[in-house]
């Protein structure tokens, strides 16, 4: 597969993004996100950890308490960026679903680094390939994802998620680092992945 994740033909279409927020998290495994800077670097890795967060009963979701400022990308339509700082430390890389006005969207936890390493050992300011895309706030800080790239479309080709098919085993588990809604089932991994933020 050496590089065949380049090949934007074979990226996720805005139909994939449509789908039931849920669904989209455990689909998501297993495919791989790229992005392309100007001057020609490229980053990729696969996407071995998510959250769901939903518009309907998920107290835990930005979007619970109504369209804001803050979390205006998750009401448009799927298939774009929501980046939010949290702790002020962090930014976090979500993948927009549904469609317009729904307001869901799928956290990125963790990935497994491919391409750009030395990049992205740049961004984290670490040379830890298993914690490099570890975690939520290493994930957007390896790609360098800021809430300047609010909105973004994730099916350009500079930036696109690649439809990799290789099968993987799926664990289930609650969602980690939250209070409210805690109880739900929406955290989604590769089963055995030395890439995951906790096993």
């Amino acid at each position: 597969m050496i590089n065949n994740f380049l090949d934007f033909d074979h990226s996720l279409k805005k139909e994939f993004f449509l789908q039931d927020t849920e669904t989209v998290a455990k689909q998501l495994l297993g495919k791989i996100l790229v992005k392309r800077f100007n001057n020609n670097t490229i980053i990729a890795a696969r996407i071995d950890e998510t959250e769901a967060y939903l518009s309907l009963n998920d107290d835990a979701s930005h979007s619970a308490c109504g369209k804001t400022r803050r979390n205006a990308p998750m009401f448009a339509s799927g298939g774009i960026a929501y980046v939010y700082f949290i702790y002020g430390v962090h930014f976090c890389f979500n993948i927009v679903t549904e469609a317009e006005g729904i307001g869901s969207a799928v956290l990125v936890r963790s990935g497994k680094p491919l391409m750009g390493i030395d990049e992205m050992q740049k961004n984290r300011n670490s040379n830890h390939l298993n914690k490099l895309c570890s975690g939520p706030g290493n994930f957007a800080k390896a790609f360098g994802f800021t809430t300047a790239d609010n909105f973004l479309s994730l099916c350009e080709p500079n930036i696109f998620i690649y439809n990799d098919v290789t099968e993987h085993i799926i664990t289930v588990s609650t969602r980690i680092g939250i209070k409210k809604s805690a109880d739900l089932p929406l955290r989604f991994y590769i089963t055995g992945s030395e890439y995951t933020s906790k096993k």
